[in-house]
């Protein structure tokens, strides 16, 4: 039997796969895990009839796909799983600075090496995900012209202001491409994290987190008082204010600094982010967005303090977590890249934007994404990844 091992080198070729056994599994099954829902949850409403459809068309009968159809009910709140890559982007980014301020409370942030690294690791992939979504959005806008989503804008204008990071404040997301809304948020916490690594060195970690607590819970509170996010009129779905997420991205930047031993983990940590973990469905059930995110973000807070754990590491070790570990290396071109895909697949087999009563295209989709995405790692990702991986996390 061919070991994971075997496969890795196969897969990503022994330069890339140094690099990938020193990374911490538990991180890339949680990278994996998210990417892997982010796919099915797009993937799911553009081939299949969805729930509603099939109660009406099956009911309670015994119909092995309207049951299968019904299994996937969780996978309605897949969107949530933006919280995770948001919690492991703020414990990921500053663990370095964590540790390094751990050993000398006066060290400095090398901010030109900390924007190169960042710089290169998103922007070659960026670049090039936003060139394959033009070129599958204008053969769809020719061939297609039915299934362009309503307000999409390819404008050289829109693909600018994207890749400058400013979708949704000055013009539409480029394209059909939507998740890139997230892709902002997170340039964007980069840029103000310099000034956390800062508060951190000179006043005090918990100086640093009640500073993006508070900015964070500012905010929410007066976009819920007066719907400020309302007010951009290129909004898309989600943000455009990167500080509406801020708080969850402070929690795995808190971890950061739990991990080093520059703050203590209060005992009833684990059970709130478990009562958090419970309350998220029916908040989110309810439209109580904000709750909603709050407490998803403590509930994944607690799954990735669990999973660096000793017991957390054993477990993502195991047969599942390593393969979801192989899909995390690749997570950010599966994110990149897959919006594209699904929808040049539905363009291709779907054409009439048909959906079918079953899960197998979104099955197939979901394996197709997974599969572009590793070619999209190999041909542009993995370039980025090579002279900057680090033995800990990336």
């Amino acid at each position: 039997m061919v070991s994971t091992k075997t496969i890795l080198a196969i897969l990503f070729m022994s330069s890339v796969n140094n690099s990938i056994q020193s990374r911490l599994t538990s991180i890339d099954a949680l990278r994996g895990l998210a990417a892997l829902i982010i796919v099915i949850y797009h993937a799911r409403p553009i081939f299949w009839i969805g729930l509603a459809q099939t109660w009406r068309s099956y009911g309670l009968s015994p119909n092995i796909n309207a049951w299968l159809g019904y299994a996937t009910f969780p996978l309605s709140f897949g969107g949530l799983a933006v919280d995770l890559f948001f919690v492991l982007s703020g414990y990921c980014i500053h663990r370095r600075g964590a540790r390094n301020l751990a050993s000398n409370s006066h060290s400095k942030l090398n901010l030109r090496q900390f924007f190169l690294r960042r710089f290169l690791r998103i922007y070659p992939v960026y670049f090039f995900s936003l060139c394959v979504t033009a070129i599958v959005d204008y053969y769809i806008i020719f061939n297609n012209p039915e299934l362009v989503i309503s307000g999409q804008e390819n404008s050289l204008f829109s693909f600018l202001t994207s890749l400058l990071s400013l979708q949704g404040l000055v013009a539409p997301t480029f394209g059909s491409n939507t998740v890139f809304w997230t892709l902002a948020l997170e340039i964007h916490f980069y840029l103000f994290y310099p000034l956390c690594y800062y508060l951190c060195r000179r006043y005090g970690t918990v100086i640093a987190l009640g500073f993006i607590w508070i900015s964070s819970l500012g905010y929410i509170i007066v976009d819920v008082l007066i719907n400020l996010s309302d007010k951009f009129p290129h909004k898309g779905s989600g943000g455009p204010v990167f500080l509406s997420y801020w708080f969850i991205w402070g929690l795995g930047f808190y971890l950061a600094e739990v991990e080093a031993g520059r703050i203590s983990l209060p005992k009833k940590f684990l059970p709130v982010t478990l009562i958090a973990a419970i309350l998220t469905v029916p908040m989110s059930l309810l439209d109580f967005w904000p709750l909603a995110r709050f407490s998803s973000g403590l509930a994944f807070a607690g799954l990735l303090y669990w999973s660096i754990s000793k017991d957390g590491e054993y477990f993502w070790k195991g047969l599942i977590g390593k393969w979801l570990s192989i899909i995390g290396v690749f997570s950010y071109s599966i994110y990149a890249i897959h919006r594209p895909v699904l929808l040049f697949f539905q363009a291709k087999f779907a054409p009439d934007g048909a959906k079918s009563t079953n899960l197998m295209p979104t099955l197939l989709a979901t394996a197709l994404a997974l599969v572009v995405g590793w070619f999209f790692f190999m041909l542009v990702e993995r370039w980025t990844v090579k002279p900057y991986s680090i033995k800990k996390v990336n």
